[in-house]
């Protein structure tokens, strides 16, 4: 039985940089001006190549986030694995020993499947597909323009981390963990 209750922690866009490593490929492909997601046969391919996802670099305000949620709750990475990219499980575990050395490592490919009091994570349909099931959780978010208004679906159980709020993120994560099994 764990000493702490667990909370459930998001990889690509909360701990590291998915989309700024993929912009970045897709740059040096198509020239400085390309869309970074407009190509999705790129995207597709960018994802596939060895060591890409094992070599996105750490996210400081989620990695701070992580620290915060490590004193009160105990963290496990869940993250969701590719469907036609399979070799991405393992280079995301790697990552994973390598920047979170001894966090417990979930790949999967539904989110809304596993326990958690609470989840960190930036990607909407992932806490929708999570919150659903859990009618007191909470969720944690780096704000992005393509979340800023998930909390209004949510009221109440999301909070943004901007790194101006700290008192207002730990008052979440200590919610969660204290919060009463009934």
């Amino acid at each position: 039985m764990l000493e702490k209750p667990p909370a459930l922690v998001d990889m690509d866009g909360t701990l590291c940089h998915y989309e700024r490593a993929m912009a970045r490929m897709v740059q040096k492909v198509l020239g400085p001006d390309a869309e970074a997601f407009a190509n999705k046969e790129l995207c597709n391919l960018i994802k596939s190549q060895p060591g890409f996802w094992r070599d996105l670099d750490p996210i400081d305000m989620g990695m701070q986030t992580l620290n915060l949620i490590s004193i009160h709750m105990s963290p496990h990475i869940l993250t969701k694995g590719p469907f036609k990219t399979t070799s991405a499980w393992s280079e995301k575990v790697e990552w994973c020993r390598k920047h979170v050395p001894g966090t417990p490592v979930t790949v999967t490919e539904d989110k809304g499947l596993t326990y958690g009091r609470m989840l960190f994570d930036d990607f909407p349909p992932y806490c929708r597909q999570w919150l659903a099931w859990r009618p007191r959780g909470i969720v944690l978010m780096l704000p992005y323009a393509y979340n800023k208004d998930f909390d209004k679906e949510f009221p109440g159980r999301v909070t943004y981390v901007t790194g101006k709020n700290w008192d207002e993120v730990e008052a979440a994560i200590k919610a969660a963990a204290e919060r009463k099994i009934v």
